[in-house]
């Protein structure tokens, strides 16, 4: 049986989310029955490239486009030859080069999939918006990753949603290979600089607005008051950092605040081995790769309300949700935790069992095949 020929377009393959989500596909697919090739735009600036030697090693064959900015007509060219020079059969989409595969798709004959891993946060310009609206009538498939992001799409109207094809399929947790590992936990707090004794709470994200990690700072300053034990690693990096370093001296905890830099995935399930509770205090997931992460390394959790940690936490089963930008609130659900260190442990205990029964890589690939093949027939 002829592979099924899949090109996947994203501007870059950082170790952010939705790089992440393709590449749980791209590693898990079978690859007797799927041709993956993957376009990216190297020179495109922020477009890191932190996945090339994953890629790479899974033989994926790769195509660059040119061009310094998103929509420059040389890497477009690069583009359209790749289509229609390997009878490319499905384009799926990760970000706004959406609208190039869109309009591609007129002289190629390429069925275009894309999938939504955050809800509408920004229309855009006036142009762009409008731009993306109406090349969306071309669009033949959507992939929404939580029901909260289908929701946010069809309330904003940024899209016409009307007779296209509508898959539903949360993200996927490899809970084998994150648990498989042995990890001496006394070894990583030394090498972290965290004594035996000390609480350990985990933040794993992008510097940014949409993180939030200036409200957790403020939290763990009163966190400290309580239970001055407790130590922060904060694993990332991004345009924030800075301002966050600057915060934490600001509050006086900046000795309780470990900045861990950017992880590879190896050094963040190290540090989620040792860690006690995980808190992510993000404005806005449509999933939430890192609460899943977390949870099936038994660890309980402390989360803003948004519509991906809904999805993937059961809260006062598996964690605790909490309102977003409310630093006291937040402070509140880690203490209560940390002051009930059997409930803690019971939390961990169900949210393993619920990452292996909801998010499996077995689930994810199997709704991505059955997709993929009703869009080309």
């Amino acid at each position: 049986m002829e592979r099924i020929r899949i090109t996947m377009l994203i501007a870059g393959l950082g170790l952010t989310g939705t790089p992440r989500m393709m590449m749980d596909i791209i590693e898990n697919i079978n690859h007797n029955q799927y041709d993956i090739s993957v376009a990216y735009k190297p020179e495109y600036q922020g477009s890191d490239l932190d996945r090339i030697n994953d890629l790479m090693d899974l033989g994926i064959t790769l195509i660059p486009l040119r061009g310094k900015r998103l929509f420059s007509l040389s890497g477009i060219k690069d583009l359209f030859r790749h289509l229609y020079r390997g009878n490319v059969q499905i384009i799926h989409c990760w970000d706004a080069l959406r609208i190039v595969a869109r309009v591609l798709k007129l002289a190629t004959g390429c069925r275009v999939i894309e999938s939504y891993c955050n809800p509408v946060v920004s229309k855009g310009s006036f142009i762009y918006y409008w731009a993306n609206k109406i090349t969306s009538l071309l669009l033949n498939g959507i992939i929404f990753c939580t029901k909260g992001v289908q929701k946010s799409y069809e309330q904003n109207k940024t899209i016409f949603l009307n007779r296209k094809k509508i898959a539903l399929i949360a993200n996927c947790i490899n809970t084998d290979r994150i648990t498989e590992r042995v990890y001496d936990h006394k070894e990583i707090r030394k090498n972290w600089e965290i004594a035996q004794e000390e609480i350990v709470l985990t933040n794993i994200g992008y510097f940014n607005d949409q993180k939030g990690q200036i409200y957790l700072l403020e939290a763990m300053e009163i966190i400290l008051l309580e239970i001055p034990q407790v130590k922060l690693i904060l694993a990332g990096w991004g345009p924030l950092e800075a301002t966050l370093r600057r915060k934490a001296q600001d509050l006086g905890i900046e000795k309780k605040v470990i900045f861990a830099g950017k992880c590879p995935h190896d050094t963040v399930f190290e540090i989620l081995s040792i860690t006690d509770l995980f808190v992510l205090s993000s404005l806005w997931e449509g999933f939430g790769l890192v609460l899943g992460e977390a949870m099936s390394m038994g660890n309980p959790v402390v989360c803003t309300k948004t519509v991906g940690s809904q999805v993937v936490v059961r809260h006062k089963e598996t964690g605790l949700i909490v309102p977003p930008q409310n630093p006291q609130a937040f402070a509140e659900a880690v203490i209560n935790l940390l002051n009930n260190p059997d409930r803690m442990k019971k939390m961990g205990e169900l949210g393993r069992k619920r990452v292996t029964a909801l998010f499996s890589p077995e689930i994810f690939i199997q709704k991505h095949e059955v997709f993929y093949r009703e869009i080309l027939h």
